[in-house]
């Protein structure tokens, strides 16, 4: 195959990462053995009956919230209750409240988190059906720590708040050798978490705590891993239509349906079920051969501007596939169109979270000036070479992030999906990645010069 020799990687030979030794992975230890359901639970014990009258008699303003059960779900209503504001002293040591009988969590994370290594034991084999346990346990540790994050925030405990911060960066990083999208996901949703803790509370941190978030944001590479998460969901579609020659049509159907059953029905219906076994025999080679040139033109793509992604591209790609299974052809390349990613939505988180950890760079560079001259910086240029090697660039046009300032305050922007710059609009109402305007962090001046 043209792939093959060109070296491309089309199974998980080569791509799954090695075994490390226990004493350096994350993920050697007890706390993340599934249970006899297959699941990770980090944060029992429950809410009982008792605790959760003492909680109520404690904290009478938030007694309405106080249920019995999950501990999450409840520390993620205050949050909510919070929302954009900050949270109200009660609020905050109402969170540590409920947090501290899980406290011996967060500290065996953070002993593993010492370790240099991340292996959880994913079977690859499994492919579509690989079991996924941790992916859900960092994302519920990260919950929690942002919400602890927060709560120790309001009550002005900076190196707390830090600490923690520090701690989701490094869950979101235990999954970074995993060439999965679940797990892509994961780490970009914790990540968010964080660098939107670090943009709120950064003018607040010390030069040393500021560099302590450089140094975490240092080993942050979103597109370096989209190229390895990309060719891990292209291994496991190999693996999905290598599986369904070896089994009866009606194994595959009944596979295909559990995969995405919603997604299926768009793209074939019902009456087609009877047509599983034509489209394996006919179309089934040539399918897999397109599925695997679709993800190589994005490959290709990624790999002519690795410090870019283009919209215009993705867009042009996402529409070119559209037409290629459209009518007819959409049972011709049946498989292709149930298991390939919705690359707007995929893309763009990535380009989106790209630009977060490059704005929080500058940002961190903005905030170590500030603090050494007293003044915002009047352009990016002043952070170079002593704050920063060079000013990271807009990850969509590849030009200089935008910056303005006005002494007091300041906002950093790329020109977002849409590539074009609307001046610092932020659109903040809106949550889809691709529809908003421009993609801004805001600042100020560091808290120890606010009187400025």
């Amino acid at each position: 195959m043209e792939l093959l020799k060109r070296g491309e990687l089309l199974s998980f030979e080569g791509l799954a990462p090695a075994p490390v030794p226990p004493e350096k992975n994350f993920f050697a230890d007890p706390i993340w053995e599934p249970n006899a359901e297959g699941q990770i639970s980090l944060f029992d014990p429950q809410i009982s009956p008792g605790e959760a009258a003492r909680l109520k008699a404690q904290f009478p303003g938030l007694a309405d919230l106080v249920k019995e059960g999950n501990r999450r779900q409840l520390v993620q209503a205050v949050g909510k209750r919070a929302n954009d504001r900050s949270m109200t002293q009660e609020e905050a040591v109402f969170v540590l409240a409920l947090l501290e009988p899980v406290q011996s969590t967060f500290d065996t994370i953070r002993r593993l988190g010492r370790r240099s290594e991340a292996r959880f034991p994913v079977d690859y084999s499994r492919g579509v059906f690989m079991p996924m346990p941790h992916d859900w346990a960092l994302f519920e540790a990260g919950l929690m720590l942002w919400r602890s994050a927060q709560a120790h925030d309001a009550l002005g405990q900076t190196e707390q708040s830090l600490d923690e911060i520090l701690l989701m960066l490094r869950l979101s990083r235990a999954v970074d050798d995993e060439p999965i999208m679940m797990s892509f996901f994961v780490a970009t949703s914790i990540d968010v978490l964080a660098l939107s803790l670090i943009e709120r509370q950064l003018p607040t941190f010390s030069d040393r705590q500021t560099q302590d978030i450089e140094l975490a944001l240092g080993q942050i590479n979103v597109l370096k891993k989209l190229t390895k998460v990309l060719r891990g969901e292209r291994a496991i579609g190999n693996q999905f239509f290598d599986q369904s020659r070896q089994i009866s049509a009606a194994e595959m159907a009944k596979n295909a349906k559990s995969i995405t059953a919603d997604v299926w029905g768009e793209k074939l219906p019902g009456v087609a079920w009877d047509l599983v076994g034509v489209y394996r025999f006919m179309f089934l080679d040539e399918d897999q051969a397109f599925f695997n040139k679709t993800y190589q033109r994005l490959l290709d793509r990624l790999g002519e501007k690795p410090d870019m992604l283009q919209p215009s591209e993705v867009e042009r790609l996402e529409t070119d596939l559209e037409q290629e299974i459209q009518g007819a052809d959409r049972y011709r390349h049946a498989l292709t169109s149930l298991i390939s990613p919705k690359l707007k939505t995929f893309l763009s988180m990535a380009a989106d979270e790209e630009t977060k950890v490059r704005q929080a760079r500058i940002a961190c560079a903005i905030q170590r000036y500030a603090l050494a001259e007293k003044a915002l910086p009047s352009s990016l240029d002043q952070l170079v070479p002593k704050y920063l090697e060079h000013v990271p660039g807009d990850v969509i046009s590849g030009g200089p992030m935008h910056y303005r300032s006005d002494g007091k305050e300041y906002v950093l922007w790329s020109v977002g999906w849409n590539d074009q710059d609307d001046g610092g609009e932020a659109s903040p109402q809106e949550k889809i990645r691709w529809k908003k305007l421009d993609w801004v962090w805001k600042g100020r001046l560091p808290a120890v010069w606010k009187e400025l």
